[in-house]
């Protein structure tokens, strides 16, 4: 497995780069150290001790450039062994390790209820592999509304699948610890914050400037006093004074999006590594090294306000050169060159997360997934070895489901525990990765173009006086509105109107299937109601399906297979034994 072979080489590298953290500290020390002696004892000598003050400083800043950097570094291998451990983990256990999405539940949603797409450990934790919150917000959005542009996401995944480490690299770009603060934040926002500036300071910018030099120079050449001199470069400042203020507020903005920033960035740069011209086309990447070389010129703003932040290089870079009014104004002036662009960039960005989460979900279960065959003009469904993902892979027994163009239903029976919600939300989940442009895991899946609707968990709504059975109505109500707004509705029921008495049950789901099918849609239904069964009888577009549970030895066993007809056996009654609940 590629994974432990790299947790191998990067948990070598780290104990490489701790030997260097350790040696550019003692360094920065030692820089430290050996140049306030050298000033110590040239205090005398002026020259030497300005010249050993300016060249201290200056090698002592080169070795915090290079601690800061190996520091980074080590951050990120750190990160990256973190992934690595996760991802081994993921595949042991078959189960979601990341991020559940729990705030995109909405229980009034077509399935992702019933299909625990954002239950704890659930399919979005199963998927997700996105390191920002955008980034998560689209994943959501494509698995609950499907996506557009489905072959070109195959494709699009298929490419990051080969690039499995270089998409480790782009989520530990997203993720380290001293980054956490740009996972909630978007740069399009910047670009909704006002840094218009006065008119004036488009003229004192330039003005300033000016009369400080003219000043300086009139005074060195003893037209001026030194006292009027020295009044004349002190009236220099109090402009910045004035907005002094408003400055500091947009520079402390500037420091909240830094961290973002150089997320983008880092990932910029690594999107340089793949971008071959197959992956230019397939992920399109052409306008990318516009996006870095605009984000590259927001970063060296970025340095130039902080630089005012040291009052003593901010006075004299105030006086002559009316720092904080150049920064201002080039900040502006970058604001509404990219403003417009800000949100598209970023979306860009986020959206390759979520190619990367269907890569490595692909990456880790290459024997087990396919790509879907979406056909618009298709009627009929032909999808072979259908599984459960959080299944795991040893245990999983897969399923056929086939539909052809006359043929609408499944009337699925079984006893308890037999498997069928699980066959019901395997069909669900995979069509939900379909509809994404996501791997599916079955042998093949072909269908036609559908949007997903189920009803398989009801609850009662005592703060809003609903019995159980009325919400039972509600939602099947919804699906029937569905279906008038949509007529490709697959529709996935498990043992519908369980809130009535038997026979009331039995005439209403009967014609309540009835009018479905009269409306075009198709699906599964899971019942124990054998009468339904009955329906083939009345019109060949129901066929009923089976699974079964086998009693030998006093033992209950179930093979998980799906057969065609109507199940015999009930193990309600045994179950009930079994446990001393009934003698």
């Amino acid at each position: 497995m590629v994974y432990k072979s790299l947790l191998e080489k990067n948990s070598l590298e780290l104990i490489q780069i701790k030997k260097k953290i350790r040696l550019w500290t003692f360094l920065r020390l030692l820089v430290f150290v050996t140049f306030s002696v050298f000033a110590y004892f040239s205090w005398g000598n002026t020259g030497l001790f300005i010249c050993s003050i300016f060249i201290g400083i200056a090698i002592f800043l080169i070795t915090i450039r290079f601690w800061v950097d190996v520091n980074l570094k080590y951050e990120k291998i750190k990160q990256k062994i973190y992934f690595l451990n996760a991802e081994i983990q993921a595949i042991e256990r078959n189960e979601g390790l990341f991020d559940s999405g729990k705030e995109f539940s909405n229980p009034k949603h077509a399935f992702s209820n019933d299909l625990d797409l954002f239950a704890e450990n659930g399919i979005f934790s199963y998927i997700n592999r996105t390191t920002s919150f955008l980034g998560k917000k689209i994943l959501a959005e494509i698995l609950l509304n499907g996506n557009k542009n489905r072959e070109r996401t195959n494709k699009q995944i298929e490419l990051l699948t080969n690039e499995i480490e270089w998409t480790l690299d782009f989520r530990v770009a997203g993720s380290i610890s001293s980054r956490e603060k740009a996972y909630n934040k978007q740069i399009s926002n910047f670009a909704k914050i006002d840094f218009k500036n006065p008119k004036i300071i488009f003229v004192l910018r330039l003005l300033i400037p000016i009369s400080a030099i003219s000043t300086l120079l009139l005074g060195n050449f003893n037209l001026i006093s030194s006292s009027l001199s020295g009044l004349l470069l002190s009236l220099c400042i109090l402009p910045t004074g004035i907005f002094l203020r408003q400055t500091n507020l947009w520079s402390s903005t500037i420091s909240e999006y830094e961290p973002k920033i150089n997320t983008l960035l880092d990932q910029l740069v690594l999107l340089k590594k793949i971008a071959s011209n197959e992956a230019k086309a397939t992920l399109d990447l052409s306008d990318f090294a516009s996006i870095e070389n605009e984000f590259k010129v927001w970063k060296t703003l970025s340095k130039r306000f902080d630089l005012r932040m040291n009052i003593v290089i901010s006075i004299p870079l105030n006086i002559f050169l009316a720092w904080d009014f150049q920064q201002r104004i080039a900040l502006e002036k970058w604001t509404i060159k990219n403003s417009e662009n800000l949100a598209s960039w970023e979306n860009k960005l986020a959206y390759l997360e979520v190619l990367i989460s269907g890569a490595t979900m692909r990456y880790n279960n290459s024997e087990s997934t396919i790509y879907a065959k979406i056909e618009k003009d298709r009627n009929s469904y032909d999808s072979i070895g259908i599984a459960h993902p959080l299944i795991n892979s040893m245990k999983r027994i897969s399923n056929d489901f086939m539909l052809e163009s006359d043929e609408n239903f499944y009337i699925l029976t079984g006893p308890n525990m037999a498997g069928k919600s699980t066959y019901l939300r395997s069909l669900g989940i995979n069509i939900v990765f379909a509809n994404a442009g996501f791997p599916v895991f079955a042998e093949s899946f072909c269908i036609p173009e559908i949007t997903l609707f189920s009803s398989m968990r009801t609850s009662d709504d005592l703060s809003n006086e609903s019995s159980y059975f009325h919400a039972e109505l509600t939602r099947l109500k919804q699906m029937k509105d569905a279906l008038s707004e949509n007529p490709n509705l697959f529709v996935l029921l498990d043992e519908i109107l369980k809130g009535t008495n038997s026979k009331d049950k039995e005439e209403g789901s009967k014609k309540f299937l009835q009018k479905m099918k009269n409306l075009g849609a198709k699906g599964i239904i899971a019942t124990h109601d054998l009468s339904l069964c009955t329906l083939i009888n009345q019109d060949y577009a129901f066929t009923n399906f089976y699974f079964d549970s086998t009693i030998s030895n006093n033992e209950l066993s179930f093979d998980y297979k799906l057969k065609k007809g109507v199940c015999q056996n009930m193990n309600a009654s045994f179950l009930l034994k079994k446990m001393e609940l009934i003698d």
